[in-house]
């Protein structure tokens, strides 16, 4: 008899139709709002004891609960996500003794030291501190970097360090990276940096067990793996087998990510189901002999918690990353479901995994590896159950079974990897700003040998290695025999000019408008349900089975209707999300200057009416080496705002501070002009800027023949120092250094003008004075050489007259700029004071009448002027 559904019925039934996918969705909001809003755990405390009492009130009166546990997960996810946002910590924990003085720290190392170029990183699990002949328990962990002579360090030793403990620092620029909660999410919330002479090891690998088991079968494999194969070979083994990246060349490392394949290099959901895979079926296959189990049809579940030792060990020997960890808990569950006799529903297991892996880890939602695994999964699941194999249809039943069947597993394999790729591509544009086009074909050819051919070898390698040494170097050089060529592969698509390409960054919002067009496509063709093989079926399996696929129909017809729906809406959007971003790149008629953060440097965006972008300075370290600020501050933030073309590159002098972030700029975006004073450095830095200019046919004028006068876009620039004839008096004047000798650059628009005097110093502001006497006023100064007392002479500021000074410094500069003789003088004119160590990021957007300025970060002591007020200034504090 049929059920007469009600309206709250129909409505339960809709939402819980895959019961964990709503309960999901709620987990996953609730650890959305708690990162975003964090700190009302007394609130949400009592929303989750309501919801308790009503749903056991409802279940008690046999009613549907209906919202109540989709609240009641809302405030358990927001509830979950606390510990790491706005811990509890102890009045000994580590971070009451941080940027205070050199203190030795003794601690237990808690990972495996990761080395990067000419430095080694781990986390620290501190134990005592001392200073002065006192010492004390401590608790919580740091990040440790050494540097110089670097012992040879194991996760479990004992070490001394001295050092001072530092707050974890962000760049605080709109949309940046947030470092500060990556490493909170690890647990970690202070930092060290130390010389490897400085610092002492206590005792020797001081765990016992099995992880101390696992460390010593790591180094034994990767000693046993150095004797096998090429040097890149050895050092791809390493991180398919053991998850260990380090001896990656950095052009291989780049390579695999230009050929769309450089997932491949850090173990995942795709490595851990390639051995799930492997192990079931090689089981299976195994125990299809044993005949007590085929009799009671055990064959397959034998295999299935079989196949979960490799899985496990797999895991293990990787080291058991989070990413790993998840890869694991996902497998497994997926394992488990061929354990019951119905059938199940893979994206509600899917579901299922991903709200494990959230309730044991509630950080991981935030994890790029995490997001792009789950993607990939769900994509592929749903895109497979909507297109049709055309192999599976009638009219080729006619074909060899073994022939049919292989058509229909190639055509599975070229669609899961196809649907993988286009269904990340967003992600891979929000964290990446890279889209492989060589990638299909690249992983079509490259999973299958490393994956069903280099991993097993790998993994009989370490399984046979206690056993026997010679038999498992045997397969790893059978296994790096095979990754040889598929090096080979990877290397000569990944130097095709356009095998990849930079991408912008898009929101959030166009990465929903593209996941729905996504979805609608799929759905846009009416799908009906097929009704072959039903003949054989008994006459009450057959009313079932068409009644079944008469709810099926409507559902697709349903979403067919949905989806041409959708499919218009999503039109509509895109078009206005193109007319909101020509506006903003081309349309706006105003001028808009960003002081980025980049730490102790200089860096400036200026963006002109009609789309005329110059960016004044790079920032750097004197490494890029170490960390690229170019690639992974400038860059990003330029790709965040849609630049991928930059018409001006003005390097106000070549020291690395203002120079080495230049260098991924010229060589990635679309340059068309560098200004120079054409006063070279003898750095390295300097050498890749000149190549990158001639390797990309960047036009830079002669400094004699640069006109001192630009008018663009209604924008006039102005070249103010040094003088033309400066390389001259250079040979004759001893102060003229790379800092006196800085372009400085005033930018006017109506009546508001910004002056950019690089890092020139008194003598050189004194010479600016005379040669442009009153002409030097403006109304926004970036301060001259970071604040230093050598500069911002009180002539100097008196001359320029500025409403407000930017300085672009770092936090805690190791030079103790800004000085504080510099601040009392800005501050005795009445000058409003940002700096980006303290405010991040600054832009200011002018008419030319008025100028509006936002700071990413609000300070309590910013200096506001009572002295004066200023006409046409709107000052405003966001947090972007």
């Amino acid at each position: 008899m049929a059920r007469n559904l009600k309206p709250k019925d129909y409505m339960s039934d809709t939402i819980y139709f895959r019961p964990v996918i709503p309960l999901l969705l709620a987990l996953i909001a609730g650890i959305v709002l708690g990162s975003w809003i964090p700190g009302h755990r007394l609130q949400t405390g009592f929303i989750i004891s309501l919801c308790v009492v009503l749903i056991v009130f409802f279940i008690l009166k046999q009613k549907d609960a209906l919202l109540l546990p989709l609240i009641l997960f809302v405030a358990v996810g927001y509830l979950s996500i606390q510990p790491w946002l706005i811990p509890k910590l102890p009045s000994n924990h580590i971070v009451h003794f941080r940027d205070t003085h050199p203190w030795e720290i003794v601690g237990v190392i808690d990972n495996r030291p990761v080395a990067t170029r000419s430095r080694l990183k781990f986390i620290l699990r501190t134990e005592t501190l001392s200073a002065k002949k006192t010492s004390f328990a401590v608790t919580g962990k740091i990040r440790v970097t050494v540097s110089g002579n670097i012992p040879r360090l194991f996760r479990g030793d004992r070490v001394a360090l001295v050092s001072k403990i530092r707050s974890i620092q962000n760049f605080k620029n709109p949309g940046g990276f947030d470092y500060k909660r990556y490493m909170a999410f690890k647990g970690v919330r202070a930092s060290a940096y130390v010389a490897g002479e400085r610092l002492t090891i206590r005792k020797r690998r001081i765990k016992k067990g099995l992880g101390r088991l696992i460390d010593d079968a790591r180094s034994s494999i990767c000693s046993l793996i150095e004797k096998a194969g090429s040097t890149e070979s050895q050092g791809v083994l390493k991180a398919l087998i053991v998850g260990d990246r380090d001896s990656i060349p950095p052009a291989l490392r780049e390579a695999f990510n230009r050929a769309g394949v450089g997932h491949l290099l850090a173990i995942s959901g795709l490595h851990i189901g390639i051995v799930a895979t492997w192990a079931f079926f090689s089981l299976a296959w195994l125990l299809s002999y044993c005949k007590p189990l085929l009799r009671h049809a055990w064959s397959k579940k034998a295999a299935v918690v079989l196949s979960m030792i490799p899985v496990f060990a797999y895991g293990l020997l990787a080291g058991m990353s989070p990413s790993t960890q998840r890869a694991v808990i996902m497998i497994t569950i997926f394992l488990l479901t061929f354990l019951f006799e119905r059938e199940h529903d893979l994206v509600n297991t899917l579901a299922l995994a991903a709200m494990l892996i959230l309730i044991i880890d509630p950080p991981a939602l935030f994890s790029i590896s995490f997001q792009l695994s789950f993607a990939a999964v769900l994509v592929i699941i749903y895109s497979l159950s909507r297109v049709p194999n055309p192999w599976l249809s009638d009219q080729n039943r006619m074909l060899k079974p073994k022939f049919l069947l292989i058509k229909q597993k190639l055509f599975s394999f070229f669609a899961a990897s196809f649907f993988a790729i286009t269904g990340t591509i967003p992600l891979l544009m929000l964290y990446f700003n890279q889209v492989s086009l060589a990638g299909f074909f690249v992983n079509i050819i490259i999973v299958p040998l490393i994956g069903f051919m280099v991993v097993p070898l790998g993994l009989l390698a370490v399984f046979l290695y206690p056993l026997s040494a010679f038999g498992a170097s045997v397969f790893l050089k059978t296994g790096a025999a095979v990754l040889s060529p598929a090096l080979g592969i990877v290397k000569f698509f990944a130097k095709l000019p356009y095998a990849a390409v930079k991408t912008v960054t898009p929101t959030y919002f166009e990465i929903g408008l593209y996941y729905l067009l996504f979805w609608a496509l799929l759905n846009f063709k009416r799908m009906r349900p097929t009704l072959a093989a039903e003949q054989n079926l008994p006459d009450a399996e057959k009313r079932t089975r068409r009644m079944f696929m008469g709810k099926e129909l409507f559902r697709t017809a349903g979403r067919h209707k949905i989806a041409r729906i959708i499919v218009a809406i999503v039109i509509i959007a895109a078009i206005a999300d193109t007319f909101y971003w020509m506006h903003q790149r081309f349309w706006h008629a105003d001028l808009r200057v960003t002081v980025i953060d980049v730490g102790h440097g200089s860096s400036a965006l200026l963006e002109l009416p009609e789309g005329y972008n110059i960016m004044i300075d790079g920032g750097g370290f004197s490494n890029n080496a170490i960390f690229d600020i170019g690639a992974r501050i400038v860059a990003p933030l330029l790709w965040r705002k849609n630049i991928k073309s930059i018409e001006t590159l003005i390097l106000s002098h070549p020291n690395s501070d203002h120079l080495n972030g230049l260098i991924y700029i010229a060589e990635n975006f679309d340059v068309k002009e560098v200004w120079t004073n054409n006063q070279a450095a003898g750095t390295s830095g300097y050498d890749k800027f000149m190549t990158a200019i001639e390797k990309n046919s960047i036009h830079l004028p002669a400094f004699k023949t640069l006109p001192r006068l630009h008018a663009i876009n209604g924008v006039r620039l102005e070249i103010l120092h040094p003088p033309v004839d400066f390389a001259d008096k250079s040979k004759r004047e001893w102060w003229r250094d790379l800092n006196n000798n800085s372009l400085v650059i005033k930018v006017t628009l109506g009546s508001k003008s910004f002056l950019f005097p690089g890092d020139i110093k008194a003598r050189a502001e004194t010479e600016l004075i005379a040669a442009t006497g009153d002409h030097l006023s403006s109304t926004i100064l970036i301060a001259p050489h970071h604040g230093s007392k050598t500069s911002s002479s009180g002539v100097f500021l008196d001359r320029v007259n500025p409403d407000v000074v930017i300085i672009s410094s770092g936090w805690k500069s190791r030079f103790g700029f800004p000085h504080q003789p510099v601040l009392d003088r800005y501050k005795q004119r009445g000058a409003h004071i940002f700096e980006t160590a303290l405010h991040g990021a600054v832009t200011m957007t002018t008419d030319g009448r008025s100028i509006t300025i936002k700071s990413a970060i609000t300070d309590e002591n910013q200096h506001i002027p009572q002295k004066r007020g200023i006409e046409g200034l709107k000052i405003e504090i966001l947090t972007f």
